[in-house]
């Protein structure tokens, strides 16, 4: 992956800078020749992951969404209910949408006589992170897979070899299902399998049972049917905290899963880059388990050639790093400068300047406080009244963000202040 230019790397705690699972778009063989690498090649935009994203839930309330949006069945309100809508793009997608709806928002809180809130960085981003908590707890909690379905993937994957249904047979090497019906958790299922899957690797090799491998829904069914009470339905179960995507972060490095496995570019070689994998990493938290345990004879080997101790995990450590995997494909945003100028020269240059004096609006590459991108996108949230305004003054439509480019406009606005303040050089 191309080195990353300085204006893509924000430190510090808190929210800094924004990443993507956006798609990089090609530019035209015309722009590319017309402008410097830094500018046509794809960048990577660094949000740093929340600690506890629970918060969001008072702020969602305080600020008054909770007036206007409902969450996962909620009594139906204005807007759509923001715990059931799809999403497939990135946090700056997500972005880009509370953008594209800001017109109608405020045209709706002016006809109940709501205060429009304005929004800090930090409480922008404690609203994203909060909204995509609660899409992964969701999968945790509400995406259940089918017991009967389960039972013929337990049957088909010749399970039945090494487990009884009941509480254990004396010829069984395995655990009888029993003592796990409707009682714990899809992570804690899976933690129990991949921290088993080596001793469970020379039984089946014993025996003669090939590995098996999980596809589709598969590893989500078969854990619900593992869960499920005998007239397969699932009672009271106990669950682990939805986990922490900046523990997860930390133990993905205490784990040396990061010498065989890179997020976004950076780390080690030997494995898939996990920062890259936006497809399968979004899933349910059980469909994740099921990839690593396809992958985990691969895993194992690995690990004896690179001299690392076998993997296992303890307590809320798999929640943690599942946490963080499904958090990084949300947060791993890639943009174009060069297709975020034209974006700029479109929508934008009307009333913003970047380093050359103000005109209707403020210079973005001069005014304080914009360096990242969710900064970028809550000074456009609170601007964005007057903003209409002075757009329908000159008869112009309200500009809307399609998928990716709120990341592409932000690589190219923080380009553009990395230049004013000398980092690097302008186009």
């Amino acid at each position: 992956m191309n080195a990353i230019p300085p204006f893509a790397r924000v430190s510090g705690r808190g929210w800094p800078a924004g990443r993507v699972s956006a798609l990089a778009i090609a530019v035209p063989l015309l722009l590319a020749t017309a402008l410097p690498a830094q500018q046509t090649a794809p960048v990577v935009l660094s949000i740093e992951l929340p600690d506890n994203a629970t918060g969001g839930v008072t702020l969602f309330a305080q600020k008054g969404c909770i007036r206007c949006h409902s969450l996962s069945g909620a009594p139906a309100r204005i807007g759509p209910d923001l715990g059931r809508i799809a999403f497939s793009g990135t946090m700056l997608d997500l972005a880009g949408a509370f953008w594209n709806h800001a017109p109608a928002m405020q045209e709706h809180m002016l006809n109940l006589k709501i205060q429009r809130p304005s929004l800090t960085r930090g409480e922008m981003a404690t609203l994203l992170a909060f909204l995509t908590l609660y899409r992964y707890s969701l999968k945790e909690v509400d995406e259940p897979g089918d017991p009967v379905a389960g039972r013929k993937v337990f049957v088909a994957k010749r399970c039945a070899e090494c487990h009884d249904e009941g509480v254990g047979a004396w010829d069984k090497p395995g655990p009888g299902l029993q003592r796990y019906r409707g009682r714990y958790s899809a992570i804690f299922l899976a933690q129990a399998m991949w921290n088993h899957a080596p001793a469970m690797a020379v039984v089946m090799r014993t025996r003669g049972v090939p590995w098996p491998k999980f596809a589709g829904r598969e590893m989500a069914d078969l854990v619900s049917y593992l869960r499920a009470g005998n007239a397969g339905t699932v009672s009271e179960r106990m669950y682990f905290q939805p986990g922490n995507p900046r523990r997860g972060q930390a133990l993905f490095s205490d784990k040396q899963c990061n010498a065989c496995h890179a997020i976004a570019g950076t780390g080690g070689r030997g494995g898939p880059d996990l920062g890259m994998r936006v497809n399968e990493l979004v899933r349910s938290i059980a469909e994740v388990a099921g990839l690593m345990w396809n992958h985990s004879q691969q895993m194992t080997a690995q690990f004896r050639r690179r001299g690392i101790a076998p993997v296992t995990f303890s307590g809320q450590e798999m929640a943690d790093v599942i946490a963080y995997l499904y958090y990084i494909n949300y947060a791993t945003v890639r943009g174009l400068p060069a297709r975020g100028q034209q974006m700029f020269d479109e929508k934008c240059s009307v009333c913003h300047a970047t380093a050359e004096g103000r005109r209707v609006g403020p210079d973005l590459a001069t005014i304080p406080r914009l360096d990242d991108p969710i900064a970028i996108i809550a000074a456009m949230w609170n601007h964005a009244p007057t903003m209409e305004q002075k757009l329908r003054a000159r008869g112009l439509t309200w500009p809307k963000f399609k998928a990716g480019e709120a990341a592409d406009l932000s690589a190219f606005l923080l380009s553009q202040r990395a230049a004013a303040r000398g980092d690097v050089a302008r186009p």
